[in-house]
């Protein structure tokens, strides 16, 4: 059974100068117990999809369920299964003259909670995200990454069967933001929850998401694995070197002025290891040339590589590779 059916979604925002189509023809589904990422540059549409998803927008045209009810006719009933957190909001659909507990006990009470069960989850949540020791402060001391936290906490409240992330870890330390990911993707691979995400950080779609959607200026460009996608350009042309050199900006140099190279797309140094990724022309030639090039040197490991997943979306948005 599919979680989420999405079928020729329009969303159209109209103003005095102008009209936006924010969502033109949207379609794609999310299978139950999947972890889906929604991906697409700023104005693309993933917030206005996702508030449709959330039966906080109406689409224009099209059909949206969630767990077979329509989010527009059941919207009731969509509202039951599903948890929502928007974490670029910045705490903002948090009441923040209660604590955090109180806006716990709130929303438990809003979803018909009894309020024994829902002690007991409430303090469990707390513990897991390290809010405990700020359960009776007011939500307005908290930091921006505590508030994130409260939102994670309150979208799991109910125990929902689908969940709803736009950039839940955006304000979130490195540390926690690691935890969260184990925590959804526990959720999602051992207690079969669906979970639909959005994110800029390309190492977090990797390490969570089963299938991607990219969306770019209101349609779907491409629907897939991680790894489907960096396949689609493989004709991006990259080869990974590595070497032991101090020598960094030396070896930029000579990299720079051969013909076959054309950019150097990273760079990375580890004590006296440099590791550079460089787009190229003519792959093979490129790697013999760099290997004769860098002679004075002691190469470690020279290779043709997949493209990153970020390089691989920003190919595919902006250059309009892998159509």
């Amino acid at each position: 059974m599919d979680a989420i059916k999405v079928k020729n979604v329009v969303k159209i925002y109209k103003s005095k100068r102008k009209t936006v189509k924010a969502l033109n023809g949207v379609s794609f589904h999310v299978k139950k117990g999947e972890f889906f990422a929604l991906l697409g540059p700023n104005g693309a549409g993933k917030t206005t999809l996702t508030k449709i998803l959330a039966t906080v927008l109406l689409p224009d045209e099209g059909e949206v369920t969630i767990m077979g009810y329509d989010v527009v006719s059941q919207a009731d009933k969509v509202r039951r299964i599903i948890g929502w957190c928007e974490g670029e909001n910045g705490g903002r659909s948090l009441y923040w003259r209660l604590s955090g507990i109180d806006n716990l006990k709130l929303f438990a009470a809003l979803y018909g909670l009894n309020p024994r069960d829902a002690e007991k989850r409430i303090w469990a949540l707390l513990k897991f995200l390290d809010l405990d020791h700020a359960a009776y402060k007011l939500v307005k001391s908290y930091s921006l990454g505590m508030k994130i936290k409260l939102m994670l906490a309150r979208a799991l409240i109910h125990n929902p069967e689908v969940l709803l992330l736009d950039e839940l870890t955006l304000g979130l330390d490195v540390e926690s933001a690691i935890k969260i990911r184990r925590f959804l993707k526990t959720l999602c691979k051992e207690v079969g929850k669906t979970i639909f995400f959005t994110s800029h950080n390309m190492y977090e779609v990797e390490a969570l998401a089963d299938r991607i959607a990219v969306i770019n200026k209101g349609k779907i460009i491409f629907i897939g694995t991680p790894d489907e996608l960096k396949r689609r350009v493989e004709k991006f042309k990259i080869v990974e070197v590595t070497l032991l050199s101090n020598d960094a900006e030396e070896i930029k140099s000579k990299l720079m002025k051969m013909p076959v190279v054309r950019k150097i797309l990273s760079f990375q140094r580890r004590e006296n290891t440099l590791h550079f990724r460089v787009l190229v022309d003519k792959l093979y030639e490129a790697i013999s040339d760099i290997a004769l090039a860098l002679k004075g040197y002691k190469i470690e490991r020279i290779e043709r590589a997949l493209p990153s997943l970020e390089e691989a979306f920003l190919r595919l948005v902006f250059q309009g590779e892998a159509k």
